[in-house]
């Protein structure tokens, strides 16, 4: 069974989108905040990791850095599922490595899942179905050379 780590602070979206999860076979164990999150990450060892960057105590970001800086689960699949629209952390999440975001707001349980089993299975996210959290950067002033 593979477990998906869900660093959630609001219970409703865990709710939701946690009992989709568990219908569908998989183990989902929550963080409530970020310290949370990096208490328990060595602990589960995810499958794959769902965040949300705006939480208490340790922002998404921070909880994004130790994942990517940790041996044990630097290659673990983290998807960004926040509201965080064009926010300086957003930006800094997309600096950092997750393979998906979306935003909360125009998401489905549905549309997630298929994020989580694509990234499972090893298959690239599909940059049509991808909402970008962050802005892309502006292009260089500078001529091609």
């Amino acid at each position: 069974m593979k477990t998906i780590y869900f660093i959630e602070d609001d219970p409703v979206v865990v709710k939701v989108y946690g009992a989709k999860f568990q219908r569908e076979g998989f183990r989902v164990e929550v963080a409530e905040d970020g310290l949370a999150a990096l208490k328990n990450l060595l602990k589960i060892k995810p499958d794959i990791v769902l965040l949300d960057l705006m939480m208490p105590k340790f922002n998404g970001v921070d909880v994004l850095k130790y994942i990517r800086s940790t041996p044990e689960l630097q290659k673990t699949p983290v998807i960004i599922l926040s509201n965080a629209h064009m926010t300086a952390l957003a930006q800094e999440a997309a600096a950092f490595g997750a393979e998906k975001a979306l935003l909360k707001s125009s998401c489905t349980p549905s549309i997630l899942l298929e994020a989580i089993n694509n990234l499972l299975r090893g298959a690239e996210a599909d940059s049509n179905s991808t909402q970008r959290l962050a802005a892309p950067k502006p292009p260089s002033d500078k001529p091609p050379s």
